[in-house]
């Protein structure tokens, strides 16, 4: 099907979600290639003010997908997060934590590869309206309707496809304050170091979320990728103001006070981001979530590895679907909720919603307790040996070796 713009899978977005779901259908079925179609709003590379980390989960699936970084990149090997009870510290030497990109690059570079592959991107259209019809769904762009038997809808925190066929919820919709600042290589802790900060004292004064500092690469000049979180969606208690924010901000982070009050300041940008909620429904009819349109994890708001592990999943589902089992949909849905990514999303949602509550302190308090816990802890958050998909019996066990047996956890 590709006759006046029809397809058998249209996917709305071509961030790291929608991208992942067609590079994943077109390797197990290299046969849809033209027949599947991203529409773009803007045009490769996006302007994307944020910073990515990329964790041990998310290399993964680029192998998976034979995709080489080849893109800029620093690599972090440890980690401090500051919180009111004190400092957690973390090293690595030879795995690194995290690999950090710059969003425009990486997703340009995802982009390249999966038209090679054969997805078709459509740039420069916006999705105005969807119509869901029996077996089929209808896009309305800016550029004339598109129709599909498949519709994906990765079009972000603010998805069009979620507000067009799904229920219109916003509260489980947080935000993020960020900004750019350049640095001296061999001044900057994150650079010295190669250590990414977090700073969690924002949460005594309302903010469900924290501040973070990461070392980025912007036309190869050493930079600070600067922000802060905040999960509160506007139920009680009521939000902390922008200005607040940016408050709180230069609290966690006082060297931004001569970026800030300099005559070339730099800007703060404001974007939404949506987070996981087991209440919510990821499958609409012939239409399905991914992404941020879906929801991100609610503890640390990382949505790169997600977007990966939902278009994986999603690409299974259609595969099922294009060959005529009608439930295929369905139990894309079922595994958002009940699989192995579903239920690392529902203990990050119950961390957050301690560390980000009331009695936060004795979370942080228990969280400084052992620092083979807080190894144990990253690796799993990482998916690190694929640590993420075992039981927790099994984790317990392994840190219960390392404390009293001295056992290696790696």
């Amino acid at each position: 099907m590709n006759r006046r713009n029809q397809y058998d899978v249209l996917i709305a977005g071509s961030g790291p979600a929608g991208l992942a779901t067609g590079l994943y259908l077109l390797q197990m079925r290299p046969g849809l290639a033209g027949r599947i179609a991203a529409i773009e709003r803007a045009q490769h590379p996006r302007p994307k003010v944020c910073a990515g980390g990329l964790i041990e989960r998310t290399l993964r699936a680029l192998s998976e997908l034979r995709i080489p970084m080849q893109v800029p990149a620093v690599q972090v090997f440890s980690g401090v997060a500051r919180t009111e009870t004190g400092c957690i510290n973390l090293e690595r030497s030879v795995e690194p934590l995290c690999t950090i990109v710059r969003r425009n690059e990486f997703d340009a570079m995802l982009a390249h590869h999966a038209r090679i592959a054969g997805l078709a991107i459509v740039d420069q259209t916006r999705v105005v309206a969807v119509e869901q019809r029996e077996d089929a769904v209808i896009v309305a762009t800016d550029r004339g309707p598109f129709e599909a038997r498949v519709l994906v809808g990765a079009d972000g925190s603010g998805s069009r496809v979620r507000s067009s066929l799904f229920a219109r919820t916003k509260h489980n919709v947080g935000r993020a304050l960020v900004t750019e600042v350049p640095v001296r290589e061999d001044c900057a802790e994150e650079f010295v170091r190669r250590r990414y900060r977090f700073d969690f004292n924002c949460v005594a004064t309302g903010v469900r979320g924290y501040c973070w500092s990461f070392p980025c690469l912007i036309n190869g000049q050493p930079h600070l990728s600067l922000g802060i979180y905040d999960q509160n969606a506007g139920n009680f208690p009521a939000p902390l103001s922008r200005r607040d924010l940016i408050e709180q901000l230069r609290a966690a982070f006082p060297e931004i006070d001569s970026f800030l009050s300099a005559d070339t300041k730099p800007a703060l940008k404001a974007f939404p981001i949506r987070w996981y909620d087991v209440r919510d429904c990821y499958v609409q009819g012939c239409a399905i979530l991914a992404g941020d349109a879906a929801g991100v994890e609610p503890l640390m708001g990382e949505g790169i590895s997600y977007a990966f592990e939902h278009g994986k999943l999603a690409a299974t589902a259609i595969c099922n679907y294009l060959d005529g089992d009608g439930h295929a949909l369905s139990a894309y849905d079922r595994a958002l909720h009940e699989g192995t990514v579903g239920r690392k999303l529902g203990k990050l949602a119950f961390a957050a919603r301690h560390f980000y509550g009331p009695h936060h302190r004795l979370f942080f308090r228990l969280a400084r307790f052992s620092h083979r816990a807080q190894e144990v802890g990253v690796d799993w958050y990482n998916g690190a040996r694929h640590l993420d998909e075992a039981p927790v019996p099994h984790l317990v066990a392994r840190w219960a070796r390392a404390v009293l047996f001295g056992a290696p956890l790696r």
